[in-house]
């Protein structure tokens, strides 16, 4: 078995992202040509993304608390410990969440 430990620190998410105070702890960054990355994304209440897409598709599972996502033209969802679809533009709100996206 091989242990990796995480070098970087918790960061702020990014305000160009992020409206609302927003944690990012990198989970695994891309190496050896692969392009997967993971993060553990924690959204505080009222903290939300802005309108984006993910070229090579997203999933994101939620660990904790309840959120509201939305996909471009289509109707808001609320999201709890489940499963995110992949591919689409997409858009967040949420109460505090704690969501690992790969």
């Amino acid at each position: 078995m091989q242990i990796t430990r995480n070098s970087l620190d918790t960061s702020a998410g990014p305000s160009d992202w992020f409206t609302g105070t927003v944690y990012v702890d990198t989970v695994a960054a891309p190496s050896n040509g692969s392009r997967l990355s993971a993060s553990s994304v924690h959204f505080t209440p009222g903290a939300r993304t802005a309108w984006h897409t993910h070229p090579n598709g997203q999933t994101i599972w939620v660990l904790e608390g309840v959120g509201l996502c939305q996909r471009r033209g289509g109707s808001i969802e609320i999201i709890r410990p489940a499963t995110r679809q992949p591919g689409a533009d997409h858009v967040s709100d949420d109460e505090y969440t704690v969501a690992p996206a790969l």
